[in-house]
């Protein structure tokens, strides 16, 4: 029964196939190349071979896995020797590059940053691996200058403090194989070891930090009264950093509320600083000038322009951030001839341009393609690239939507928790699909998704940070009661109501994306008016939502945010009425005293400006506006419009001024 049935599945299989090709001509010679087609009915065609012959007895040695499609026998038999071991010190399952690395002199892998476990040990593998096999040298990868400095200099001297601060930098799986890299490189001849170039953007803040405090003289040496209060600054920060990341890796610290003091406000003044005195700080740091004024000038240049693309989500962000790791590199490849590796993000290791891919970035020329189309071609056929496939991360972009099937009959045969590499060239539907961007495919069934920090890709203000505040304060609002009061003044009154109305605010600041929003909730003072034997008291409330943008994000002492606010306010004027000796329900009269309630309210519209002043955790704040009112004017009773009522407006010029605290 159970052949019966497998001989029944593999029979349907073969028949939707060719029903699927008949029905959906069109859509498919449109959307997939014909080799596709074929690939899937020769796959129903040799299910159907493999159902009929079911019955002939075979040893199988492959390790068959229950993930893919159920109804798909896998042609493909995956032995543990042809799997990459990441955790011992064999080369099994690299044996199918043997025969070609000698061939190029430059290698990258593709990953997805979130497997950081898998992608490290992968990296560490494939240094080793290319180090025996094809003379690397060299490794290139997907970090900012002054990171890779550090982590050369800990290669070279082993210090133990600098490594606790790389530590701090870097993925924590990252961490653990730069370890295994200085074992490694120690043991390799001095003609062998391993020279790193990270050559991306100085995304993060706190490795150049670090840099820059390592390039300063001793304490000892003199300096120009200029320069002293931000070489101080420096070395302080450095500690200071040092201090707050280690902070945030205890697991014990449960809660956090950011840095108190701004690394890349601190690194801006610094670089202003210099620009003024770079005569002075050259005197100052003697044969380090070069290097300190290379971050701080140059690095810090490119870092600052590319924060200005991202924090306005323009194109130009990443077509900027590839050209500059192009130029980089050729920089480092000028500098340190020999072969070269790298690993980087899988957008940044295709082969050809790229109408669209996973990134979401369109009409695309990535890092390897344009060292592969470097001007004089230098590197023409000298670049071969691996992509890591993840069994459930097989997104390449749109057009590549219809190749990940193909990948089915690997990912069912492989290994649990393993690594396998595929020669696309060996597979023509994989070659159509992948070709032309990639030379192998190297899968991965590892689910793990290690830890990831944020630190090296915080911006240079620390805009990561969300804001909070919490605030009480006392508003002053211009009202339009003009119409009110001459009803009061007609009907002899000798007292008239203010139109400078005073309130106790409550307010609150978050973060939503680059906006802020803040919220006011606040109360009139209740004001009487004595019209003969009765009484008349005005108060109310109101309460507005307010969308604003923040103006100096490099400032962590003060914030200014303009914006507009929709809000709603209510005015409530109660009235008490003595009887005059006759108790007469026609006049509204059940006892000695009757009670009214006339109702105002409106919805507003509001331009406003607020200014805050930090002082630690507290906040000084100043806030002020116009408000229109867009609603009827006339007073209502029973929420009903009284048409012969006097006209009220709610709206007009406030000012608020607020003491609270922020997060």
């Amino acid at each position: 029964m159970v052949k019966l049935s497998r001989l029944f599945l593999a029979v349907t299989l073969l028949l939707q196939a060719f029903v699927g090709l008949a029905q959906e001509k069109e859509v498919l010679i449109d959307s997939v190349p014909s080799v596709a087609l074929d690939e899937a009915v020769n796959d129903a065609i040799e299910a159907l071979e493999a159902a009929l012959n079911e019955s002939v007895p075979k040893k199988s040695t492959s390790a068959v896995r229950g993930l893919g499609s159920s109804a798909h026998v896998s042609d493909v038999t995956i032995n543990d020797v042809d799997t990459v071991h990441l955790y011992d010190t064999s080369f099994s399952g690299l044996h199918i590059l043997d025969s070609v690395v000698g061939k190029y002199s430059i290698f990258m892998t593709g990953e997805n940053h979130t497997y950081t476990e898998s992608n490290a040990r992968l990296w560490l593998k494939m240094i080793k691996y290319l180090h025996a096999k094809a003379g690397v040298r060299n490794i290139m990868f997907e970090y900012g200058f002054s990171y890779g400095y550090l982590v050369n200099e800990y290669l070279q001297t082993g210090d133990s403090a600098l490594f606790s601060s790389i530590d701090q930098f870097a993925y924590d799986e990252y961490s653990s194989v730069i370890k295994d890299l200085k074992d490694f490189n120690d043991s390799l001849p001095e003609t062998q070891k391993l020279y790193f170039a990270a050559i991306d953007i100085e995304r993060g803040v706190y490795p150049i930090v670090k840099l820059l405090d390592r390039l300063l003289p001793p304490q000892s040496v003199e300096m120009d009264d200029s320069l002293y209060v931000d070489v101080q600054s420096l070395r302080s920060l450095a500690s200071y950093n040092d201090f707050q990341l280690d902070k945030e890796d205890d697991p014990e610290n449960q809660s956090s509320r950011g840095f108190m003091f701004k690394t890349g406000s601190s690194l801006r003044l610094l670089h202003h600083n210099f620009l003024r005195n770079e005569a002075k700080f050259k005197d100052y740091l003697g044969a380090n000038f070069d290097l300190f004024k290379r971050v701080i000038i140059s690095n810090y240049n490119a870092l600052h322009q590319w924060e200005e693309y991202e924090e306005n989500n323009t194109v130009q962000e990443y077509i900027y951030r590839e050209d500059y790791m192009h130029r980089r590199f050729l920089e480092e490849k000028s500098l340190h001839p020999g072969n070269w590796f790298g690993q980087f993000g899988r957008c940044h290791t295709t082969q050809e341009l790229q109408s669209n891919n996973s990134c979401d970035w369109f009409v695309f020329n990535s890092l390897a393609n344009r060292i592969k189309h470097t001007k004089g071609g230098l590197y023409a056929n000298q670049v071969l690239t691996l992509t890591m496939v993840y069994d459930d991360d097989r997104d390449f972009g749109a057009d590549k939507k219809y190749a990940e099937k193909m990948l089915d009959k690997y990912f069912y045969a492989m290994p649990e928790s393993s690594l396998y590499i595929v020669d696309i060239r060996t597979d023509s539907a994989l070659n159509v699909a992948y070709g032309t961007d990639f030379n192998y495919l190297i899968l991965n069934t590892k689910k793990e998704r290690g830890t990831a920090y944020s630190y090296l890709n915080a911006s240079a203000d620390n805009s990561n940070l969300d804001k909070m505040k919490i605030t009480l304060g006392a508003r002053l609002q211009r009202f339009d009661l003009r119409n009110l009061n001459q009803r009061f003044s007609d009907e002899g009154g000798l007292e008239l109501f203010s139109e400078d109305k005073t309130a106790s605010e409550f307010g609150f600041l978050t973060t939503d994306g680059k906006f802020k929003n803040a919220t006011a909730i606040g109360f009139w003072f209740s004001e009487d008016v004595q019209i003969a034997a009765n009484t008349y008291s005005l108060k109310g409330f109101y309460a507005t939502s307010y969308y604003l943008m923040e103006m100096l994000k490099e400032k962590s002492w003060v914030d200014i945010f303009p914006g507009i606010g929709m809000g709603y306010s209510k005015l409530k004027l109660n009235t008490e009425e003595s009887y005059n000796g006759t108790l007469l329900l026609q006049d509204g009269f059940l006892g000695e005293t009757k009670l009214t309630q006339y109702v105002n309210d409106a919805f507003t519209l509001d331009a406003t400006l607020m200014a805050d002043l930090n002082l630690g955790w507290f906040t000084l704040g100043y806030h002020t506006g116009y408000c229109v009112d867009v609603s009827n004017k006339l007073w209502k009773s029973n929420k009903t419009h009284l048409n012969l009522s006097p006209e009220v407006s709610l709206g007009g010029f406030y000012q608020t001024l607020k003491l609270g605290v922020n997060f």
